[in-house]
């Protein structure tokens, strides 16, 4: 699973685009400040299972509460603990 992050100068996640690996790589824009890096799919992310959509809704409201406790290592294209952001 490709996961692009879309953040700031500080790391701090503001949105996140998921898609598949078999997926041709997808085209992000974003506002001045922000920036978009491919980091790798924490655990849980890559198992994602779209055949369901109930069970798909789960995942990915798993996903994002891991996410929102991760922020990107500027420089280094990776995440770490860290808030992402304020919600």
């Amino acid at each position: 699973m490709r996961l692009l992050t879309i953040h700031d100068a500080e790391g701090l996640i503001h949105e996140v685009v998921l898609s598949p690996p078999d997926a041709p790589p997808a085209t992000v824009t974003t506002e001045t400040g922000r920036f978009v890096t491919e980091v790798e799919a924490p655990e849980g992310i890559a198992g994602l299972d779209f055949s369901d959509p109930e069970r798909s809704r789960r995942q990915i409201d798993k996903v994002v509460q891991q996410l929102q406790e991760l922020r990107v290592e500027v420089g280094k294209a990776k995440l770490v603990r860290g808030k992402s952001r304020e919600r």
